[in-house]
């Protein structure tokens, strides 16, 4: 048997092929590991990263009137820190109000769900498990258990207020240091020829990730002002909050509007008297969103920038898996920071060959 295999002859295009595929599922899976455990430490630090991009620009307009970095960086903290806060206080008190009516969306849900009950025979275990959940939840009672919601948050608060505080300092520090880190990076390597081409890279992907974010976000404010509207005048209640809602959810690209009409379905359930009824909200956010999703966003930030749909929604539930809905936020831009990585060192490779070429030919 062993003679056998001591004349199997494996091509070198296939040994090299293996060889690169092993060593890209071990870094893959290293890499991963190291995500998921990292979590409250990388998380922040990383949205930090992502967040620094995207205010970079400003911090140079700063900096030309003559303002240290120490101080830019720090004005861009607290306005990123105003905005946050803002948009917290005017999500908080409609959403409260909203909450209190779940009984009544859980209630007419009921009655849909007794109306189909000969479509659903085919799910009948779903449909008893529902009746004793409904069962139980009519003397209600608040009671911390040993796995309850409340004590969970209670263990969670003071880790999201660690990664807030990192995420603060790393974002303070990175647009305060980051000519500092790109001379540092720069510095590491000895060609000049290197030198200037990791230089670019850092040009790129500031300029890319920075010109993406903005772009991204005078849409969804477009679009969230478009849908407010639109919510008003279909007569649905809180409509700036269901606007600014679908704003804030067009950050993350499928998952977002799918949550977002799941919303809106509850909100109109809740708003009138009939199922059909019950859908105007969402027609209105699915026409509103095809819209914006199929001819505003590919026109302003340019056909390039489009991303290949399968990559997008792999990179969205791997960040999702991997660190949740603050995953589904980065997902995009760190894709968009790895493909304007390889297309420079493409470039940079293509450049050097072309190079190379003509030398020999003269």
């Amino acid at each position: 048997m062993s003679h056998r295999f001591d004349k199997l002859h494996v091509a070198p295009w296939l040994l090299s092929l293996l060889q690169a595929g092993a060593l890209t599922l071990i870094i893959v899976i290293a890499a991963t590991t190291i995500l998921v455990f990292g979590q409250v430490f990388l998380a922040p630090l990383i949205a930090s990263i992502v967040i620094g991009l995207m205010f970079g620009p400003l911090a140079d307009r700063i900096e030309r009137f003559g303002i240290h970095p120490a101080i830019s960086g720090g004005a861009v903290v607290v306005i990123f820190f105003l905005i946050i806060m803002t948009m917290l206080t005017a999500f908080v008190w409609p959403l409260s109000g909203w909450i209190s009516r779940l009984p009544e969306l859980w209630s007419k849900l009921q009655g849909i769900i007794a109306d189909w009950q000969g479509m659903m025979t085919t799910i009948e275990g779903a449909r008893e498990q529902l009746n004793q959940f409904t069962s139980q939840s009519a003397d209600m009672v608040v009671q911390v258990e040993e796995d309850s919601p409340i004590k969970t948050v209670a263990f969670s608060a003071p880790t999201f207020l660690a990664q807030i505080l990192i995420f603060l300092v790393s974002l303070y520090f990175f647009i305060a240091t980051r000519l500092q880190i790109k001379q540092f990076v720069i510095g590491l390597f000895a060609m000049v020829q290197t030198r200037d081409a990791v230089a670019q890279i850092f040009d790129d992907v500031e300029q890319f990730i920075s010109r993406y974010l903005l772009s991204i976000t005078f849409i969804n404010i477009g679009l969230g002002l478009t849908i407010s509207f639109a919510l008003w005048a279909a007569g649905i209640p809180a409509p700036f909050l269901w606007g600014m809602l679908a704003g804030v959810m067009n950050y993350i690209t499928y998952i977002g509007p799918v949550i977002m009409i799941a919303c809106l379905f509850g909100v109109g359930l809740v708003t009138f008297d009939t199922l059909n009824a019950a859908l105007i909200p969402v027609v209105i956010y699915t026409i509103i969103n095809g819209i914006e999703a199929q001819f505003v966003t590919p026109t302003i930030i340019g056909r390039a920038m489009t991303l290949n749909p399968f990559l997008v929604f792999f990179a969205i539930t791997y960040w999702i898996w991997a660190w949740g809905p603050l995953g589904g936020f980065i997902a995009v831009p760190m894709l968009l920071i790895v493909v304007t990585i390889v297309q420079n060192i493409n470039r940079h490779i293509t450049e050097e060959g072309s190079k190379s070429t003509l030398i020999k030919a003269s």
